[in-house]
């Protein structure tokens, strides 16, 4: 785990395959280059499924209701 503080060309370049794409790209971009970030590197088999399912669903409110007791 580490923090980073990134700026916004950096945040733009790391999502830039979701430009036009995403309605909430410029939130996203404003949110990550905005202040600090922490950044996990996770070690597990089938380490991404696992990080999902530990995170729930994307919409905190959905999550809330579906999956209580995930991160979101």
């Amino acid at each position: 785990m580490e923090l980073f503080n990134l700026s916004r060309p950096i945040v733009e370049e790391f999502y830039c395959v979701y430009k036009n794409v995403l309605p909430e790209y410029l939130p996203i971009v404003e949110n990550l280059s905005g202040g600090p970030v922490i950044a996990l590197e996770v070690r597990q088999t089938n380490a991404v499924a696992s990080f999902r399912t530990l995170c729930g669903p994307h919409d905190p409110e959905i999550a809330r209701h579906l999956r209580p007791d995930t991160l979101r």
